[in-house]
């Protein structure tokens, strides 16, 4: 399992916990507007040894661990590595694409993931734009991702509201139909609606990190009235919608 960095003491990556996060490198999209720039090059690696150190010298004040990237699924070794926090006690949440079920159903069938957060980056017909990829090697995983997903003990979907290069090669924020249609799709999929669904605004990276993307670096915050917009019209379809930071 690689470790690219790791933070010590999270206070938002794992609902009611304080928690300690992994970023694992490599990642099989190539999101313009992804704050994972440096995982998707080469760098170096943290010895898991400095990671678990740490956890075990801060049990009793660390809650849980939260898995992310990059995508944490394409680490050789994941589940070995979850079952050593497993073990020291510790639950753990994935933060995951949902594009690789097979490690997933894994996980799952193991019960080895106490939390299972999955981006659905927007609506099936925007994918190729938001992922930086052609969509159609990835649309049956994301589909079997959500039905997967669903069978966590404890589960999310987000979506986060990044600027789109449209037809004009012009970056534009999600529109408030193309998030319903996101809804639409995970309900659809999924034969349910009563998922807990966040939305999240883009925002560039304050310390000194890069989007894939450089471009959008002077790209403003996604504006609070349009995710208030959004999660009106989105209720109507996952009413336990929410912005991400309401309680």
């Amino acid at each position: 399992m690689q470790i690219r960095n790791f933070v010590k003491e999270s206070y938002i990556d794992y609902p009611g916990k304080i928690s300690s996060v992994v970023f694992s490198p490599g990642c099989d999209y190539a999101c313009p507007a992804g704050h994972c720039k440096h995982l998707l090059e080469k760098g170096i690696n943290i010895d898991n040894k400095v990671f678990f150190d740490y956890l075990d010298s801060r049990k009793g004040w660390i809650e849980g661990v939260v898995l992310c990237g990059g995508e944490p699924t394409l680490q050789i070794g994941l589940e070995d590595f979850v079952r050593k926090i497993k073990k020291m006690g510790f639950p753990v949440k994935l933060d995951t694409k949902g594009s690789n079920p097979s490690v997933l159903a894994n996980l799952q069938k193991e019960n080895l993931i106490d939390y299972v957060a999955m981006d659905v980056k927007g609506p099936d017909y925007l994918y190729p734009q938001i992922i930086g990829k052609d969509y159609i090697d990835f649309r049956d995983e994301v589909e079997k991702g959500m039905v997967l997903a669903t069978q966590f003990p404890n589960y999310e979907f987000r979506t986060t509201i990044v600027p789109v290069k449209r037809d004009n090669n012009e970056f534009s924020f999600m529109t408030v139909k193309e998030v319903v249609d996101t809804a639409k799709w995970i309900v659809e999929r999924t034969g349910r609606n009563h998922h807990l669904y966040k939305l999240q605004p883009f925002v560039v990276p304050k310390d000194g990190g890069k989007l894939v993307d450089s471009t959008l670096e002077e790209f403003p915050e996604t504006p609070k009235k349009l995710l208030e917009e959004m999660k009106k019209e989105t209720i109507k379809y996952l009413p336990n919608c929410k912005i991400r930071g309401e309680d």
